[in-house]
């Protein structure tokens, strides 16, 4: 009787071109997907930028809204006397009464007393707050600053908390007119009133990020 084998079953195997296809699909498929998870990792910054930064042009915008000092006139005019007033350079139609040796008219705000000016000292309620410097009050240093909740000027707490946003303002004078130069985008915080102050209003947002918004108000 015959004898009959049995062989065993080839294995089929990957052919190298196969090999070379499958990374080159792999790879395209690499770079389809790993941006989409990139996205969705990071999908909240831009929110959570844009509600920093509409924070931020919020209160500036308020601020600019105020007077320039606690002593100026409604509608800012005639100007009130700081230790420019009496610079022809600085201001050349000067009030005469601005020579600091009578009280003809009001002088400005001294640098130390910047802040409130008998306004309530509360950050929630800012209806009373009148003229620029008061913001001065709602620093980082004194810890008076906005974190977590905000509210709107009248006192009105917002609809929806926003954890991890803080905000806080300086405010402070700086010189208008050196003989000196000085670094335009960085100018020199003044030890006495001057006709310009400057406004630094900071936002940082959960992400880490600070945005700073400055302006100068003028007593023009």
């Amino acid at each position: 009787m015959p004898m009959t084998s049995i062989s065993a079953p080839k294995r089929a195997g990957f052919t190298l071109i196969e090999l070379i296809i499958t990374i080159i699909i792999m790879s395209f498929a690499a770079i389809i997907i790993i941006p989409y998870l990139a996205a969705i990792t990071h999908g909240p910054d831009p929110v959570l930028r844009e509600k920093a930064i509409a924070l931020g042009q919020a209160m500036m915008d308020e601020i600019l809204a105020k007077k320039w000092d606690e002593n100026s006139p409604n509608g800012g005019s005639p100007p009130i006397c700081t230790s420019e007033s009496t610079s022809v350079l600085v201001r050349p139609s000067v009030d005469p009464a601005c020579d600091f040796g009578t009280s003809a008219s009001p002088l400005a705000t001294v640098p130390g007393s910047l802040g409130l000016d008998g306004e309530t000292a509360n950050p929630n309620a800012r209806m009373g707050w009148d003229d620029v410097d008061d913001y001065a009050y709602l620093n980082f240093a004194g810890g008076n600053f906005e974190q977590d909740n905000f509210w709107g000027q009248d006192g009105a707490l917002s609809a929806f908390t926003m954890p991890g946003f803080s905000r806080w303002v300086e405010v402070d004078y700086i010189q208008a007119h050196l003989t000196t130069t000085i670094n335009a985008t960085s100018p020199a915080s003044a030890a006495s009133s001057t006709d310009s102050k400057r406004i630094v209003v900071t936002v940082q947002s959960p992400l880490g990020e600070t945005y700073e918004f400055v302006a100068i108000s003028c007593n023009f």
